[in-house]
């Protein structure tokens, strides 16, 4: 079941994408995710220095991705795989590529 603390926390962040209009991804496999952060980061997003490497099995990770004023949240659970969240305009693209599509909501908390 879910706990109050995390449906605090997701209705929370959920205030925050009606707010930005911000979207999010769930679940993406991890070789697609993995691919997503370097393009990203080929086509100009930054991601900061000092973010560990991902793999597979690692049982939680996390990075931001920025290009101007967007920021890309991008989270790694071995539990619920690749989560992305951000500016809705920009995932459009990126939820047909990778072929998830984009919600409003949280359908599985990470957090």
């Amino acid at each position: 079941s879910v706990g109050l603390f995390t449906s605090f926390k997701k209705s929370r962040l959920e205030k925050k994408f009606k707010k930005n209009e911000w979207v999010i991804i769930q679940p993406i496999p991890f070789a697609q995710f993995e691919q997503l952060i370097v393009d990203h980061v080929d086509s100009g997003w930054e991601i900061e220095d000092d973010y560990e490497r991902l793999a597979e099995n690692t049982s939680k990770w996390q990075c931001e991705l920025r290009k101007g004023t967007s920021i890309l949240t991008c989270i790694w659970t071995a539990n619920h795989q690749g989560i992305v969240y951000g500016p809705e305009r920009v995932l459009t693209g990126l939820s047909e590529k990778l072929k998830v599509s984009t919600s409003k909501t949280i359908t599985t908390p990470w957090f």
